[in-house]
């Protein structure tokens, strides 16, 4: 399904939290394979076809976006964000759907388009997430404008930390359901170290990271290309996972592939990466037989 059957929607990313959890650093500047939490859903937003983008957060948080606004007060929880961010898309481009994103998903571009693939199954006000254990995921969600407006409107002035789960089940939304891969977040020190050794993992190759690294740079130079722009361990996980969820002799096609994307300007390294790898995990539930 494409994005052509959800072609005007805006896009809410939350980015409010005190990051408690995680030693009270702000959740949206925690870096992940050198890119900022917040930054990369910003992105994935844009690249599944959202039309105007806010972060509700701090003013630092905003700097992907179309615009930036604080909850008030701030810290005042999921509902309190999604409202202030539903009056500043009203103010400007209004849209009759709007993607709801927590700041903290490890995989931001596989969730955005899961939501986007299934949106024609949506029930009358949009539809959300649910992962492997039968979690609904709110904030990973599309929902009807007018349906999020109107529940915000009836919490009124009880709106600050009211629970999420309690003001959006009575809306009527469709549940589409994913792995933990897609679906998992960044909420805690062992959530985060995890999502990096992720990362770190594809550099498990033949050669040992420095060779990677000198290789790197030499054919960067060879081809007049700057190595800076290339995430060695990026790449090499969406090869990984392109290897072995459609064929190996795919795994260099999708590299060169991705390196097109990237020189087009069609997104950056992480977003398009990500977006291949959200491709591949399709390609082996559309392909049951098995890879080669």
């Amino acid at each position: 399904m494409s994005t052509r059957q959800l072609a005007n929607f805006n896009a809410l990313v939350l980015a409010g939290g005190r990051g408690s959890r995680l030693g009270g650093e702000g959740k949206a500047e925690i870096e992940l394979h050198g890119q900022r939490l917040v930054d990369r859903v910003v992105a994935a937003a844009r690249t599944t076809g959202a039309l105007r983008v806010v972060v509700v957060g701090p003013d630092s948080a905003g700097a992907k976006a179309d615009s930036v606004l604080r909850e008030d007060p701030p810290f005042a929880g999921p509902l309190a964000g999604i409202a202030a961010g539903l009056a500043e898309l009203a103010a400007s481009a209004g849209s009759e759907w709007t993607m709801v994103l927590a700041c903290d998903l490890q995989r931001p571009v596989a969730v955005a388009t899961a939501l986007i693939n299934d949106f024609g199954q949506r029930a009358a006000d949009g539809l959300l997430l649910v992962d492997a254990q039968g979690h609904t995921q709110w904030l990973a969600g599309i929902y009807r404008t007018s349906a999020l407006a109107s529940v915000c409107a009836e919490l009124g002035g009880n709106l600050v930390n009211a629970p999420v789960r309690r003001a959006l089940n009575q809306l009527q939304l469709a549940r589409v359901p994913v792995d933990d891969e897609t679906s998992s977040d960044i909420d805690t020190p062992q959530a985060l170290e995890s999502a990096r050794q992720n990362g770190r993992k594809a550099m498990a190759q033949h050669l040992p990271p420095e060779a990677l690294n000198d290789w790197l740079e030499a054919a960067a130079k060879e081809l007049g290309l700057d190595s800076g722009e290339v995430d060695i361990a990026t790449v090499l996980d969406a090869a990984k996972h392109v290897a072995h969820e459609v064929a190996r002799p795919a795994a260099p096609l999708s590299t060169f592939l991705l390196g097109l994307a990237l020189g087009s300007g069609k997104g950056d390294l992480p977003g398009l990466s990500e977006q291949l790898v959200s491709r591949a995990h399709r390609w082996a539930d559309e392909h049951p037989e098995g890879t080669t």
